[in-house]
């Protein structure tokens, strides 16, 4: 098995921390020697443990429109359909940009409004 160890030093003392492992952690005058203790101390507790791995079974409830959850229950579902779905995104895309430039028009429009009509004329 492998797993993640979080190395630091601290005063002088380098402690390896393996979070999966409830925190176990151990320490050395080194890196190395404190990433071995680690693996060590790891190897001893998981010797003296079972690993086992277990389902949870959650009632069937409504989930959040965007949470990880409902995205992943819904991983799958459109299978087949990626051109009719970039299709769709290219045509979001191209009214959003139809719409940045009427929104730029009327900016334009209103900047032109304000404008005098002789370029060298003071508007004040």
């Amino acid at each position: 098995m492998r797993y993640p160890v979080i190395v630091e030093q601290r005063n002088g003392l380098w402690r390896a921390v393996i979070p999966a492992l409830s925190g176990l952690s151990a320490e050395g005058r080194s890196r190395d020697e404190a990433v071995q203790n680690a693996q060590q101390a790891a190897e001893n507790y998981l010797s003296k443990v079972e690993v086992t791995t277990i389902e949870v079974g959650i009632r069937s409830q409504r989930l959040r429109t965007g949470s990880p959850q409902a995205v992943l229950a819904s991983a799958g579902k459109f299978n087949g359909d990626e051109e009719a779905m970039r299709r769709h995104i290219e045509e979001i895309y191209a009214e959003r940009r139809r719409q940045c430039k009427a929104v730029e028009h009327e900016i334009d429009k209103e900047e032109f409004k304000g404008a005098p009509s002789n370029p060298n004329e003071d508007p004040a």
